[in-house]
């Protein structure tokens, strides 16, 4: 568009030259200031060689010229937003750091169990391997095995919670490191990343904040919250009995109450409309296969069943635990299904294991008074911590609300203005050419000259101005790779026409 005060043709919210907001209705004369804008009209100079662009100190935009698009702040300006903003990605930089070093630490304290659980198995037993459904309380035997069966099977939820560290270290380094390396003022980037170290970090420390000041409003109001009654078990066992839970009980809650379901019902749904529901059934199965975007169908169902889920997993903690244990177990449940669908069936199995092997690592540690002060002091660090992330998911729900109130016609959408398209009769103004160049990620570059209306169609397809992120209309999801003059989703594969 072109702005209405100095001329200059520009892509975004507001002019890069003068700082003009597009979104004034009023129609202006070139050299006529709007309400409450700025009118001095600044001529930005023609960038020095090896420029490549701003960054906002706003909003973390990239640009060139003297204001941001995105925002309209003026080049060299942060405004306190930006500091909040800056204050939120510090504290998300140390709770991410302090979910992976929990992750290290319960892995090493893992291999140490390992030890003391195969050793413990061949002398002597008892070797229970719990076998139980939910209905919703628990329902089933323990069976008490032979050495070779026992190690079998305990070998069996090793691979498993292993699996879960190396899938994720193959496939979400590479997220997980862009993450880190978002500016400070990028706060949404990281939080809402596609790292499933970094998602599942977050759930945790939410959920953990909730668990630890529950617990401790009990006692406040005079009720001490009690653990399982002790069992003459071999001292190993209970480090077996936690490495079982984050495993078992992921296969019997989520893979069973929703990954099963989920499966009958897209099966159902891609008969009637094969094009609308293009992930194959079956994926849902292991998990994270949906978003924001999904079809209506999947996601209102997927709503119901990690809600019923996470209600059977609190009342499966009842008879071992009491009714306080409800509804606590019922938020972890809630942040595992939410894992589950979004992540996968190993997110929940990893989550489940932070929190299992942070207590076996206590065990493990309970002749040592210095290890447990710092664990006490870590604990305390990270449930400060997550109260950042706890109301951060309250914000998060609340938007995710009002996009499907949106999107699923409950509510209109905000009405954006429209600008006709702009005729150029000489050479274009510097800056718009330069932000529509470094916008075309493979594309040949165009050279400066007459030419009037949209970009040439053999030219990239545009997602707005300067460096703003693609956005799959299908999964929402922000990387694309552009081949064959589209862009194809590195999420699900959607080609943009």
């Amino acid at each position: 568009m072109q702005c209405r005060v100095c001329g200059t043709a520009f892509l975004g919210r507001f002019c890069l030259a003068c700082g003009w907001d597009s979104t004034f209705a009023v129609s202006l004369p070139p050299g006529s200031a709007p309400p409450a804008q700025e009118s001095q009209t600044l001529v930005s100079p023609p960038p020095p060689p090896g420029f490549v662009a701003y960054r906002c100190m706003n909003c973390g935009f990239r640009y060139i010229g003297w204001y941001c698009p995105e925002c309209g702040a003026r080049l060299g300006t942060a405004s306190s937003v930006a500091g909040l903003r800056a204050t939120g990605s510090v504290v998300w930089t140390i709770g991410a750091i302090a979910f992976l070093t929990l992750l290290a630490v319960n892995l090493i304290a893992f291999a140490y169990a390992t030890s003391l659980i195969v050793e413990g198995a061949i002398a002597g037993g008892p070797r229970e391997i719990p076998l139980y459904l939910l209905l919703p309380f628990p329902w089933g035997e323990s069976v008490d095995a032979d050495p070779a069966t026992f190690l079998a099977y305990f070998g069996f939820i090793a691979a498993v919670i292993l699996a879960a560290y190396a899938v994720f270290v193959i496939r979400d380094t590479k997220a997980t490191v862009n993450a880190f390396r978002r500016p400070l003022v990028d706060l949404r980037s990281r939080i809402e990343s596609r790292s499933a170290w970094i998602s599942t970090g977050q759930v945790f420390l939410a959920a953990l904040f909730f668990q630890v000041v529950y617990a401790w409003m009990l006692q406040l109001a005079g009720f001490t919250p009690t653990a399982p009654p002790a069992r003459p078990v071999p001292e190993w066992y209970p480090y077996f009995a936690l490495a079982n839970a984050s495993v078992y009980e992921e296969f019997v809650t989520r893979w069973i109450f929703i990954g099963v379901p989920l499966v009958a019902w897209a099966a159902v749904l891609r008969k009637s409309r094969p094009s609308e529901y293009t992930v194959p059934a079956w994926r849902h199965l292991i998990g994270g296969t949906l978003n924001r975007d999904s079809p209506r169908n999947l996601v209102v169902v997927a709503m119901v069943l990690i809600v019923s889920s996470s209600v059977i997993f609190g009342l499966a903690h009842v008879p071992s635990w009491g009714w306080w244990k409800f509804l606590p177990a019922m938020v972890a449940g809630l942040g595992m299904g939410y894992l589950f669908v979004r992540r996968g069936l190993l997110a929940g199995v990893l989550f489940h294991f932070a929190t299992d092997y942070l207590a076996a690592t206590v065990l493990l540690t309970a002749n040592n008074l210095a290890v447990q002060v710092l664990l006490v002091l870590f604990v305390l660090v990270l449930v400060g911590l997550g109260a950042f992330f706890f109301v951060w998911y309250f914000v998060y729900f609340a938007g995710l609300v009002n996009h499907w109130a949106v999107r699923w016609g409950f509510r209109r959408p905000v009405p954006t203005p429209t600008t006709p398209p702009v005729t150029y009769d000489g050479p274009v103004p510097w800056p718009y050419f330069l932000v529509q160049r470094m916008a075309r990620p493979g594309p040949p570059e165009p050279s400066p000259g007459a030419w009037s209306g949209n970009p040439p169609a053999a030219q990239a397809p545009w997602f707005g101005g300067g460096f703003r992120p693609f956005v799959c209309p299908r999964c929402a999801w922000r990387e694309a790779k552009y081949e064959d003059g589209r862009f194809t989703c590195l999420q699900c594969g959607h080609a943009s026409p």
